[in-house]
């Protein structure tokens, strides 16, 4: 018999009450749902392409960002604004990673639109980002509308406008201006 084979065929001693193999079941359930088990994140990471020579697939794609970054490198500026859609599973965080990385060299800021629960959560990140940064919003159709609103003037005109409230005896309300990088 094979290494292969003696490795599929083989299974844990140990019986419960009824005779069944214990473990086997949880086993087999957990290579069929292709979730991950621990220890595979350094394998994943590994395969991960890191430069756009390294993608696989997505060929006309790929192109298209070659010839944006090569410009926006020339010109001397940050790629232009870039929305990634597609079902699960399609490489759009591994696309985000391999933008970064070939127009910084840094990986890309990541959040997820969900966790984006009010306008000071996305001014918390971007304030935090530097010249050039790449932040990648994943699931970003599922932003409040009030946050998604607040980013608008920060894609446009790098800039965003945040209203301050002072509760007192006499309320007021404070608007303040700030650049972005």
């Amino acid at each position: 018999m094979n290494g292969c084979a003696r490795l599929i065929a083989s299974r844990p001693a140990s019986t419960d009450n009824a005779g069944d193999r214990i473990g086997w079941g949880m086993v087999r359930q957990s290579l069929l749902s292709g979730a991950s088990r621990g220890g595979d994140e350094p394998i994943d990471a590994a395969l991960r392409p890191l430069r756009l020579k390294d993608m696989v697939g997505q060929a006309a794609v790929v192109d298209k960002l070659n010839i944006a970054m090569a410009a926006a490198k020339k010109r001397g500026e940050p790629l232009e604004h870039i929305l990634l859609d597609g079902p699960p599973g399609l490489g759009k965080t591994t696309l985000a990673n391999v933008i970064a990385r070939e127009m910084t060299e840094k990986p890309p800021r990541i959040t997820s639109g969900p966790s984006l629960a009010k306008q000071a959560d996305l001014m918390a990140l971007l304030t935090s980002l530097e010249q050039g940064d790449v932040l990648f919003i994943d699931e970003v159709h599922r932003l409040p509308r009030i946050v998604e609103e607040f980013l608008y003037p920060a894609m446009e005109d790098f800039r965003v406008d945040l209203r301050l409230r002072a509760v007192s005896a006499v309320a007021s309300s404070t608007s303040l201006c700030g650049g972005l990088p």
